[in-house]
């Protein structure tokens, strides 16, 4: 989910006053339900920035962040966002709650996110 900063960014980014946007995605170890009031990972503790941002449509735009095995390993993954910085509980602009994933060093890992404005 956009959080209300992320609303509040592509506000500015519409009205040319950000000079940010989205570059990261940042990943947590931390739990908890995911709310648009939340500006930070609960636990942070990864950032990447991405591989690739597309434009499958007019309306819509894919960021993908790829991780491999070895920066994997032994990571529970319980919630990542999208960020304009690489600071690992810095202000998102998207967060995901998931049940813990557990990366033992022979998983990789590839998100791709999917904003659409309607």
């Amino acid at each position: 989910m956009i959080t209300n900063y992320g609303k509040n960014r592509v506000a500015l980014l519409v009205g040319g006053s950000a000079t940010n946007y989205p570059t990261y995605f940042l990943l947590g170890i931390g739990s908890g339900t995911a709310a648009v009031t939340q500006t930070t990972l609960i636990s942070g503790s990864d950032a990447q920035i991405f591989t690739s941002t597309t434009y499958p449509t007019a309306y819509k735009v894919t960021f993908q962040g790829d991780w491999n095995s070895v920066e994997m390993s032994g990571i529970q993954l319980r919630e990542f966002g999208v960020s304009s910085g690489s600071i690992v509980n810095g202000s998102v602009w998207s967060r995901t709650a998931l049940p813990a994933l557990t990366f033992d060093g022979t998983n990789e890992l590839r998100i791709e996110s999917t904003w659409e404005v309607y």
